[in-house]
């Protein structure tokens, strides 16, 4: 061998040196960030991790839930939209005497509704209460639903495999969730989201301006009546009766799957009466359909109940009730609890402010 050849092999062998140490320093800080990221445990999902005191650390629910959903302090969930958001479960348990987690998500499909209560349900086999908010959501009809918003839905946080979700953990989001709830765990940043599923995600009570809601209510045109249609639509019963709303067996699905023993409670909430059907309309004819086979699902089952807040009310015909068409203020919310225990303990309509529906047990 030449003196040539002689130092480009010793080159040769210390480039693959080098190239070993920076393959093995690479694995090895791999190895340490993936380990962080299983101790810290940003989503809560890994069941071997410590038992730390999480945060629920997402903003997108979707994330957050199935941990809080597993968890045994609970007893009681509330399922929903941003509709329900509101609903406090500090609020609810002496009313209800449980223990509730709000699994409530923002612009939810009722199909994830269902992924989420169905992992409730696997971790809570004979809940006490289920409350079910009911909105547009459930009184859409056509053929077929929408399964999924434009919102990220990790699927593999929702099935009965605990394993795969290991596959999932070593990404960029997941190091910045591990991050947040480092943070969280070490006192550097105080909680955004309820250990509870709840969180006050409105303005604070001193933020409000009526004028403000009013514009969103009615948009700049201002205040006025809704417009009542010149000629009434009369829709046949059965045409009515042939209408298909979608989502109503992932509902029944849902009812069917708790014990007759559990609480089973659906609420329509309530909307601004401006953001209701006006009667004598098709829109006023489908919620009123809705509306009637929810109630046959609750007469139907034993211990479940039907209260509709969707009528015009004390509570749906005052502005200073609500922030916009949909979301009722924080006071709303905790009169609703209260209307609902109400409801099922007297199991009868409260005159101009729900309508109570209710089957058996």
């Amino acid at each position: 061998m030449t003196s040539t050849q002689a130092t480009n092999h010793a080159a040769q062998r210390r480039w693959r040196r080098f190239l070993a140490a920076l393959l093995g320093a690479g694995l090895g800080l791999g190895l340490l960030l993936y380990a962080l990221l299983l101790v810290v445990d940003g989503y809560d999902t890994v069941w071997f991790s410590p038992p730390f005191d999480r945060e629920p650390v997402t903003s997108n629910q979707r994330f957050s839930f199935p941990a809080l959903a597993r968890k045994a302090r609970f007893d009681s969930a509330i399922i929903g939209t941003s509709t329900t958001r509101l609903f406090r479960p500090e609020k609810l348990n002496p009313l209800f005497q449980a223990r509730f987690v709000n699994l409530s998500m923002n612009d939810a499909t009722a199909w994830e509704q269902a992924r989420l209560f169905d992992v409730f349900r696997r971790h809570h086999p004979a809940p006490r209460t289920a409350i079910f908010g009911i909105d547009a959501v459930w009184c859409a009809v056509g053929d077929d639903f929408r399964r999924l918003t434009p919102r990220p839905f990790p699927a593999w946080m929702y099935d009965d495999s605990r394993w795969n979700d290991l596959l999932h953990l070593f990404n960029l989001p997941a190091v910045e969730e591990t991050g947040r709830q480092l943070f969280y765990l070490t006192g550097l940043r105080k909680p955004k989201y309820g250990k509870d599923g709840y969180t006050n995600f409105l303005p604070p009570d001193s933020a409000y301006d009526v004028q403000r809601a009013r514009l969103r209510i009615y948009g700049p045109e201002g205040p006025r009546p809704r417009t009542v249609p010149q000629s009434n639509v009369n829709v046949p019963a059965d045409q009515a009766a042939g209408w298909r709303f979608p989502m109503h067996p992932l509902l029944t699905g849902m009812l069917d799957a708790l014990p007759p023993a559990t609480l089973k409670l659906m609420a329509v909430v309530p909307y601004h009466i401006f953001g209701q059907p006006v009667d004598r309309t098709e829109q006023a004819a489908v919620w009123a359909e809705c509306k009637r086979r929810l109630a046959a699902m609750a007469a139907a089952r034993p211990n479940a109940h039907l209260v509709d807040f969707m009528i015009e009310s004390p509570i749906t015909t005052r502005d200073e009730n609500y922030w916009d068409p949909l979301h009722f203020t924080t006071a709303i919310a905790d009169r609703l609890a209260d209307a609902l225990a109400e409801a099922v303990r007297q199991r009868r309509d409260a005159e101009g402010v729900y309508r109570y529906f209710g089957g058996s047990g």
